[in-house]
C-alpha cells in the first residue's frame, strides 16, 4: 500500500492527496527439494602412550525448486483498476490501524470486491545449486612419560575441498486477459477469495464477518494458462531480461584448505598450572567463474583499440549487436562465466593459555590466540561491470576518469585477529559457578567498501588488467584496523542454601557487553552490543524442566543512504523465552517436550536516522505464527 500525504475535508474525513495513492498484493509460491549423500570412515587407537584418530568423510548435496510446468506459477502480483487515494488513520509503530481507499472522485472504494483488480504480472522460474565437498583430518598424540611433570605432544593434519556450482533464473510474464478483455469475469479465473477469516492481518484490521481481501492464486492462473495459451505470453523484452538475470546468477566456485598444527601441554607446581600451546599453519584456495559484464563491447574498434568514429564523430555500432536492449546485444556485453579469478592466502596462528587453581574453588584464565576470517561466498564469486567513458575521438586526459568498473574483489583476503582474555571462576562447594572475564580482539585487514581511481597497487591487487589503472573502481577491500572489546559475567547456583524447598531449584545468569570500534568503511553488522541470558532448572523423581531466556539488544546493520546521511538498519532487540521438560520413564531411556520462542516474540527490522519519524522506523516485521514444539523419547539401550 502506497499513499501521499492527507489532507482533511472535516474532522472525521481524511484522504490522501490526489493520484498518490496505489493498493496491490503480490504472491509466491514455489516447491523446494533437497538431497545430500554422505560417507564418514574414522579410526582410533589409544594404548596410554600414543594416541592417533584420523577421519575421512564426502558429500555430495543438491537443492533446486520445481521447474515451471508443475503446474503453478512461482509468482503472482494484481493491483486495482482505477487510481486511488489513501487514508492512514491511527498510526502506531506497526503501520496505519486502518486504511481507507477512496476514488479521484471522492468515492468509497471497496477492497474487497474481486471486480476492482486486474492482474499485473506473472512469474516462473528456478533454483538449481549442487555442491560437493571432501575432507579429512589426522591426530597423533604422545603422552611424554620420561619428563618429571605431566606432558604431551600433538601433531595433526586437516584438510577441505569443496565445490559450488549455482544457476537461477526468472521468467516474467505479461497478462494479455482473453483477447484483450480484462474484465472480472476473465480475472475471477485466476483469484479466489478468502471468506474464511473474520480477522486478517490485510488492509483492515478487522475485515466484516464472511469478506476478505482477494488473493491471487498461482495454481488458478496456471491452469487457466493451460487452457489458453494467449492469456500470459513472454515480450522480447522479458526474454532478455531473463536471460540477463540468469548469466548474472550463473556461478562456480572451489575452495580448499589445508592446515598443519603441532601444540604441547604440561602441568607444573604439582598439577596447579596447566599450559597448552601449539602453532597451527593454513593455506587456503579459491577459484571461481562468473558474469562478464562489458557494456563498450557493441562499439566498433580501432587497431589501437580506441573507438571507431564516423564523419559525425559517433562511435559505430558492430552490425552484430542488433538493436539496443536486444538478446544480440547480450550475447556481446555479458559472457556466461567469463570472468574466471584464483587466489590463495595462507598463515601461522599461534595460541597459548594458562590455567592456574589458586586454590580448590578459584580458578584464574590466561590466553592469547591468533585467529582469522575468511570471506563467504558472495564475496569471493567472480562478478564485473564494466562502463567505459567516451572521450570522442580525442587522446584521452591521464588526469580524467576513464571508466567506471564494479568488481568483486576475488583478492579478498581474510582479517586476522590477536585474541586476548582474562577470566576468574570461582566454583561453589555446592557446584555452583561464579565467573567475570574480559576480552580483546585487535582485528588487522577488517572487510570494507572502496570507491576510488585506482593505481597500479590497486589494480595489482584486485587482480586485474593494467589498463584498468585509472578507472573508478567500486569493490569490498580489506580496511584496516578495528577493535573489539568486552566484558562477561556469569553465574550458576543451586538454591539449596534457601532450604529443602529451594534444593531442587538451579538459577543461572550470564550477562556479555561488547564495543567496536574502526574505520567508518568498516562492517560491524551482526556484532551484539549487549546478550543477556538466564533462567532457572527444576529437577526431582526423575522430571526436569527448564525455562530459559535470551535477551538481545538492538543489532546495527548497514547503512541506508536513501533515508538519511546517518541512517542505518536494525534488527530490534528482543527477550526470547525457551523451555525444555524431559521425564525418565526407566534407566537410559526419557520423554522430552521442548518449546522455542514459546511467547512467540516477533523480529522487527528497522530503518531510522535522525530524519526518521518515530513511528516509520519499522521496515518489517516477522511473526512465525506461534511457538515451535517437538517432543519424543529419547534413550540408549
Amino acid at each position: 500500500i502506497a499513499g501521499g500525504t492527507p489532507f482533511s475535508f472535516g474532522p472525521d474525513f481524511v484522504i490522501g492527496a490526489t493520484g498518490r495513492g496505489s493498493l496491490g498484493q503480490s504472491e509466491g509460491f514455489n516447491t523446494q527439494h533437497n538431497i545430500m549423500s554422505l560417507g564418514v570412515l574414522s579410526y582410533r587407537f589409544d594404548n596410554g602412550d600414543w594416541h592417533v584418530d584420523a577421519l575421512v568423510t564426502g558429500s555430495t548435496a543438491r537443492q533446486w525448486t520445481t521447474r515451471e510446468g508443475e503446474g503453478y506459477f512461482g509468482g503472482f502480483s494484481t493491483a486495482v483498476k482505477v487510481p486511488v487515494r489513501l487514508s492512514y488513520l491511527d498510526i502506531n509503530e506497526m503501520g496505519p490501524g486502518t486504511v481507507e481507499a477512496y476514488t479521484n472522485t471522492n468515492q468509497r472504494f471497496d477492497i474487497y470486491d474481486i471486480n476492482n483488480y486486474n492482474v499485473t504480472a506473472v512469474s516462473g522460474g528456478r533454483l538449481d545449486r549442487r555442491e560437493t565437498m571432501k575432507a579429512g583430518n589426522l591426530n597423533v598424540k604422545r603422552r611424554l612419560g620420561f619428563l618429571p611433570f605431566p606432558a604431551a605432544l600433538q601433531v595433526g593434519w586437516a584438510g577441505r575441498e569443496q565445490t559450488r556450482d549455482s544457476q537461477t533464473y526468472t521468467r516474467n510474464y505479461t497478462y494479455n486477459g482473453i483477447n484483450g478483455d480484462f474484465s472480472a469475469k476473465t480475472f475471477e479465473a485466476v483469484v479466489y477469495r478468502n471468506i474464511h477469516e473474520e480477522q486478517m492481518t490485510g488492509i483492515e484490521r478487522n475485515p466484516p464477518p464472511g469478506k476478505g481481501a482477494p488473493y491471487a492464486s498461482p495454481h488458478l492462473a496456471y491452469r487457466a494458462y493451460l487452457g489458453n495459451p494467449n492469456l500470459f505470453t513472454t515480450t522480447a523484452a522479458q526474454a532478455v531480461t531473463m536471460e540477463q538475470g540468469r548469466r548474472a546468477n550463473s556461478l562456480y566456485i572451489e575452495e580448499g584448505v589445508d592446515a598443519l598444527y603441532a601444540q604441547g601441554e604440561m602441568r607444573l607446581f604439582k598439577n596447579r598450572l596447566n599450559i597448552l600451546g601449539g602453532v597451527r599453519y593454513e593455506r587456503t584456495t579459491n577459484f571461481g567463474k562468473g558474469l562478464l559484464n562489458n557494456p563498450n563491447a557493441v562499439w566498433m574498434r580501432n587497431p589501437d583499440g580506441s573507438f571507431a568514429r564516423n564523419a559525425a564523430g559517433a562511435r559505430i555500432r558492430r552490425t552484430e549487436a542488433g538493436a539496443a536492449g536486444s538478446l544480440d546485444e547480450l550475447n556481446l556485453t555479458q559472457t556466461e562465466r567469463g570472468y574466471t579469478a584464483s587466489r590463495s592466502f595462507d598463515g601461522y596462528y599461534p595460541s597459548l593459555h594458562f590455567t592456574y587453581n589458586i586454590s580448590d574453588n578459584l580458578v584464574a584464565r590466561a590466553a592469547y590466540a591468533a585467529t582469522y576470517g575468511r570471506p563467504n561466498y558472495a564475496n569471493i564469486v567472480p562478478n564485473t561491470v564494466i562502463n567505459e567513458t567516451d572521450f570522442g575521438g580525442g587522446v584521452p586526459d591521464p588526469n580524467v576518469v576513464k571508466g567506471t568498473l564494479t568488481v568483486r574483489n576475488t583478492g579478498l583476503r581474510p582479517w586476522t585477529a590477536d585474541n586476548y582474555d582474562l577470566s576468574l571462576e570461582y566454583y561453589t562447594n555446592s557446584g555452583g559457578l561464579f565467573g567475570a572475564g574480559v576480552f580483546d580482539k585487535e582485528i588487522k585487514d577488517f572487510f570494507g567498501t572502496l570507491s576510488k581511481v585506482a593505481t597500479a597497487a590497486d589494480v595489482a591487487e584486485l587482480g586485474l588488467e593494467p589498463s584498468f589503472v585509472g578507472w573508478q573502481v567500486n569493490t569490498q577491500i580489506n580496511t584496516g584496523d578495528a577493535q573489539v572489546s568486552g566484558v562477561e559475567v556469569s553465574a550458576n547456583q543451586s538454591l539449596h542454601i534457601l532450604g529443602r524447598w529451594g534444593k531442587p531449584f538451579k538459577v543461572f545468569a550470564n550477562v556479555t557487553k561488547i564495543k567496536v570500534k574502526g574505520a567508518a568503511e568498516g562492517d560491524f553488522s551482526g556484532f551484539l552490543p549487549q546478550v543477556i541470558n538466564y533462567g532457572v532448572t527444576f529437577s526431582k523423581s526423575g522430571l526436569i524442566v527448564m525455562a530459559k531466556w535470551n535477551q538481545r539488544s538492538d543489532v546495527a546493520q548497514g547503512l541506508q543512504a536513501y533515508l538519511g546521511p546517518d541512517a542505518r538498519a536494525h534488527i530490534k532487540g528482543r527477550t526470547i523465552l525457551d523451555m525444555n521438560i524431559s521425564y525418565q520413564i526407566w534407566k537410559g531411556t526419557s520423554l522430552f517436550f521442548n518449546a522455542r520462542n514459546l511467547t512467540n516474540e516477533r523480529v522487527d527490522y528497522l530503518r531510522y536516522g535522525s530524519q526518521t519519524p518515530a513511528y516509520a522506523s519499522v521496515f518489517q516485521a516477522r511473526s512465525y505464527g506461534g511457538a515451535t514444539f517437538d517432543a519424543g523419547v529419547k534413550g540408549s539401550f
